[in-house]
């Protein structure tokens, strides 16, 4: 596990640690240092509730949005917007759903409109202090569609469905108040939000306190029921009530660099596990072609830890999306700080391994149909 310790209690802390024998390491020696970093100026807090610091007051959301740094909110849903207003015959923008501080939950669908086309679901930012995986699905949403006509065909016979951010007052709330915040902002007695991947109905409880809690103040509290929350009843209504035939199911969190499929919430394999395996080995390797860098592939239990409720053992268990990942991005040297130079590089590496995923898909789906595994709703 990874914890905090203010500068001036380090050498009591790590006294306290030798002397009972535990065994521990510095990760991180200076954490507002790699804060200062990520965003390449100092932080600070007293800004609007739905922007980032430094943003220029004579440059309107949609001037400033680029890569080579994070955004807020703000600017993400304007940059979506515009997308819809400049390429109208491809993108849509939606809101689904409110959350509980009352922000919109907007998706991005890009499309050319063919009724055979198979959908593909993307979405970061369900843990709030993920900023990598805002940034990788807005990168990727730019991409494809700047350049949907220079695509793969296993890019444009897809509809692709994009929320860039599923936690948006949690992602608001780590630009303002706390960098490190992970769940969403609903107040349950005197404590304060839910760990939105482990609210999902699909195993969810289950594993007992290693897969979830029932804390209201621990980060990993589930909830007090399946899809308590506006967020994830959100990604349910607009998954099980589209009319897409979901084929791909993409959750980008950080950090771990892996691949990761069902189950979580049990250590026995999913009824597909060695297509997955080999469906997240195709995504790994062409990661490794771009940067050098190495993914591990394995189901959630196997490679990381028990996770009950997860947004990906529902996705595979209950909508029957046969290819759903969740993808741990850098670093394990930065955790949940990555240097704003290494989103686009990260970026490029993602969507190249997702074009690799398509084509993987297009190959094993052509005459089949997805395993009905829906037994815990």
């Amino acid at each position: 596990m990874d914890f905090f310790v203010d500068k001036p209690r380090v050498a009591q802390v790590a006294s306290m640690l030798h002397e009972r024998g535990i065994l521990f390491s510095v990760s991180i020696r200076d954490v507002d240092e790699l804060k200062c970093r990520e965003q390449g100026s100092t932080i600070t807090v007293n800004v609007s509730a739905t922007e980032r610091p430094g943003q220029s007051e004579n440059q309107s959301p949609c001037e400033c949005m680029n890569w080579s740094t994070y955004h807020g909110l703000r600017t993400i849903y304007a940059f979506m917007d515009k997308l819809a207003e400049t390429h109208p015959y491809l993108c849509n923008t939606f809101v689904i759903g409110k959350t509980c501080e009352g922000r919109d939950i907007k998706l991005l669908k890009i499309s050319n409109g063919n009724p055979d086309n198979k959908g593909v679901w993307l979405d970061g930012g369900i843990h709030a202090r993920e900023w990598v995986g805002v940034s990788v699905t807005t990168y990727i949403s730019n991409e494809i569609v700047k350049n949907f006509h220079k695509m793969p065909e296993s890019v444009t016979n897809k509809d692709w469905y994009i929320l860039p951010v599923l936690n948006p007052d949690g992602y608001v709330y780590t630009h303002t108040t706390d960098r490190m915040w992970r769940k969403n902002r609903a107040k349950y007695g005197q404590c304060m939000g839910v760990d939105l991947n482990r609210n999902f109905s699909y195993g969810w409880g289950e594993a007992g306190e290693d897969g979830s809690s029932e804390d209201p103040g621990s980060i990993f509290y589930r909830g007090p029921k399946p899809f308590s929350e506006p967020e994830t009843a959100a990604v349910k209504r607009a998954i099980l009530e589209s009319k897409a035939d979901f084929k791909a199911f993409l959750s980008f969190h950080c950090y771990g660099e892996v691949i990761i499929f069902p189950w979580g919430y049990t250590s026995e394999p999913c009824p597909t596990y060695v297509e997955l395996l080999e469906g997240g080995t195709v995504m790994a390797r062409a990661l490794h072609a771009v940067n050098g860098r190495t993914y591990k592939v394995g189901s959630t239990k196997d490679i990381m830890y028990y996770s009950a409720g997860t947004s990906v053992d529902w996705s595979y268990g209950v909508a029957n999306i046969p290819y759903s990942y969740m993808i741990e991005l850098p670093s394990k040297q930065h955790r949940f700080l990555l240097p704003k130079e290494q989103i686009i590089p990260t970026a490029k590496e993602i969507l190249c391994g997702v074009i690799e995923l398509m084509q993987f898909v297009d190959k094993r789906c052509k005459g089949t149909s997805a395993t009905s595994v829906n037994s815990k709703l």
